[in-house]
């Protein structure tokens, strides 16, 4: 008996040992039984339309809840999910449709996925924002991930200053929007997910914070602002932890003539096309954004001066509100219209100074759905301007971009949006001190940097480029494609490798094979890229067409049946009792070559067409100086060429006339001017 009391005695020491090894493998205040990761289930009465079907997570063997964030501008579903780790850990995400290739972004994070059928892993850290890019499809559904680190200065549920929302579905969409009181925090546990609005106006010392969801996707149409959350006329306010999900072509959210405001790890979806901003800065002071990731199909930021009572271009910016001491750091964009980065368009504020950005991968940045490569006045990081103001020192520093048209844009422009938005340059004002450094592109976009001034009144100058990368190769010249300056910029410096010193340009300069194609840069815009779309009647005289007015998408003259339109790569013209004039006004002096085939597109009957081109006036082509007939069913057609000299000014006018009746006068003409020198 003793001998088995001994042995008994041993093997509970040893058992005791080895418990002891074992809870001395966790670190400091961990137990043996406290996972990784926290996850928050769906709410019981969560509507099924906002869980996503797209994917799966499981994260440390737990099932992790994705939900579904309304449709982006192709129709396709946005996904995104979020959960709480202490640790790296690796990620099963299980893709239920057909998969070949996965992208992880951004970059750089320098994660690679692992696939196996239809499931990819990856492994994720708290604080990393993760897209899951199926087939690396921009346009389609993707994946986005929220691994939160454990949250920080939770506040006290039960206290009478904290507006609490525990885990579960909250409707408030039949109420006007919650307003905060001074002092107040509201804080959304994770797990609730709140359909409504949140307004802070004209209070201070406030707070809206939680791992929770703030849902977003109707219109309540009772005069309150259409957005999740508004803050106006306030100071002191955070907004923290939070993730926002709008599907509305309204801004997401807005902060208006407030000062001393902090967005700290804040997510912000809304694909919805278009006007979908992520979080609008007008008129504002002492404004930090740290930490945010925000996917939109409008500008992702926007920074811009909306005047004292709502945007008014007869103001006098100098009248408002400055819009200053913005800071905007380790964030992730994704824009599908519009710009990722951007400061304007309205302008109406009384300066725009100190504004800084850094540390921020773009993921995409797209122009537009319906206008692509039209609208030469967007970019991934974009200054555009309305109104006549002060717009200085601002800084652009460390920023990658995965996907975009062009790069960078500074422009001062009459409207905005084909003529919807209109600007006023009746006022001093200009662009200057603002610098763009450690700037990475990988896109395989035209990565174009356009910049272009007013008037001699209002000029653009002292812009700093510094350490500009497209790939692997260093802009140190400007003798490349990727550089468009006007003649009302000035004292442009490239810093590079070559160059340390900085090489300097005053404007004009255009690349010096540039080209113009007439459907390449077609716009819904007169005098976009040099071009206008115009008719000529006897007696009657040169006529501007007008876009759109029957719905057609067609530039449409004064009779039933004169047109100019676009269609796939080509553009085509259709004359009526007026000529067409398809114009093109030269940006500066050169020698250019003209090229383009002519041809008829409806040759079902008819009599044909006569055509031509001419220079201030006077016809170019044919050089008999007669108009050459294209007959009713030649879809071969001829090829219009003829070399010129032009100056900056100088109209080359592509002219399309009847024959005899306009019956079936379609013409496909796409005429293309290509600089020698």
């Amino acid at each position: 008996m003793k001998q088995q009391r001994r042995k008994r005695h041993y093997i509970s020491l040893i058992a005791f040992f080895i418990l002891a090894l074992l809870f001395s493998s966790f670190p400091t205040g961990i137990s043996a039984q406290e996972p990784a990761v926290k996850i928050w289930p769906f709410p019981e009465d969560l509507p099924e339309q906002y869980k996503s079907s797209d994917f799966s997570i499981s994260a440390e063997g737990l099932e992790v809840p994705v939900y579904a964030s309304g449709l982006n501008a192709w129709g396709n579903t946005v996904s995104y999910a979020s959960f709480e780790s202490t640790r790296e850990i690796t990620v099963c995400v299980t893709v239920h449709f057909p998969l070949e290739t996965a992208v992880i972004l951004p970059r750089s994070l320098g994660k690679t996925a692992q696939i196996q059928g239809d499931k990819v892993f990856f492994t994720a850290s708290p604080g990393e924002d993760i897209t899951l890019l199926p087939d690396g499809d921009y346009n389609g559904r993707a994946l986005h991930l929220f691994v939160r680190a454990p949250l920080e200065n939770v506040p006290d549920s039960q206290s009478a200053e904290v507006l609490y929302y525990a885990p579960g579905y909250h409707d408030l969409s039949a109420q006007a929007p919650v307003q905060l009181a001074s002092g107040q925090t509201v804080y959304l546990a994770g797990g609730a997910v709140v359909r409504g609005r949140f307004l802070v106006n004209g209070v201070s010392h406030v707070t809206i914070c939680g791992p929770g969801i703030l849902l977003n996707d109707y219109l309540a149409n009772d005069g309150y602002d259409e957005v999740a959350i508004a803050l106006k006329n306030s100071s002191d306010v955070t907004i923290r932890d939070l993730t926002v999900a709008r599907s509305m072509n309204a801004w997401t959210a807005f902060m208006w003539k407030c000062s001393d405001v902090s967005v700290i790890n804040y997510k912000g979806i809304n694909a919805k096309y278009a006007s979908s901003d992520g979080f609008n800065i007008a008129n504002c002071q002492n404004v930090l954004f740290d930490r945010v990731f925000i996917r939109s199909c409008d500008d992702s930021v926007a920074i811009k001066g909306t005047g004292t009572a709502g945007y008014d271009p007869a103001e006098n910016p100098k009248d408002a509100l400055p819009t200053s001491n913005i800071t905007y750091r380790n964030a992730q964009l994704w824009s599908d219209a519009n710009n990722a980065i951007g400061i304007g368009a309205e302008t109406v504020a009384g300066y725009f100074r100190d504004i800084r950005f850094e540390n921020i991968d773009i993921l995409r940045n797209y122009d537009d759905l319906n206008y692509p490569d039209q609208l030469t006045e967007r970019s991934a990081i974009n200054i555009c301007a309305l109104n006549a103001t002060d717009i200085g020192n601002v800084t652009f520093e460390n920023i990658r971009v995965e996907n975009a048209k062009r790069l960078i844009g500074i422009t001062m422009a009459d409207s905005f949006w084909f003529g919807s938005l209109a600007g006023n340059w009746s006022w001093p004002g200009s662009i200057h001190d603002i610098t763009y450094k450690d700037i990475q592109s990988n896109s395989n976009g035209s990565n174009q940097i356009r910049i272009s001034g007013y008037d001699e009144d209002h000029l653009i100058h002292d812009i700093t480029l510094e350490n500009i990368r497209l790939g692997t190769v260093q802009l140190s010249d400007y003798d490349t494609e990727h550089f468009y300056v006007n003649e009302f910029a000035k004292s442009i410096r490239l810093i590079s490798q070559p160059n340390p010193a900085g090489k300097l340009l005053d404007g004009p300069y255009y690349p010096l094979s540039e080209v113009h194609n007439a459907a390449e840069e077609f716009s819904v815009q007169q005098g976009e890229n040099g071009w206008h779309y115009r008719t000529w009647q006897a007696g009657v005289g040169t006529y501007d067409m007008s876009w759109n007015p029957d719905g057609s998408g067609h530039w449409r003259g004064p009779k039933t049946w004169d047109a100019v339109w676009k269609s796939g790569d080509s553009l085509y013209m259709h004359p009526d009792e007026t000529q067409i004039l398809l114009e093109w006004v030269a940006p500066r002096n050169g020698s250019v070559d003209i090229t383009g085939t002519v041809r008829k597109f409806a040759a079902e009957g008819g009599d044909g067409v006569t055509v031509s081109i001419w220079k201030n006036g006077f016809m170019l082509w044919p050089e008999t100086g007669q108009w050459k007939p294209i007959a009713y069913n030649d879809t071969v057609g001829c090829e219009a060429s003829v070399a010129t000299d032009v100056s900056a000014g100088d109209i080359l006018s592509f002219r399309v006339d009847k024959n005899g009746d306009t019956a079936y006068d379609t013409t496909e003409w796409t005429p293309v001017v290509q600089y020698r020198n």
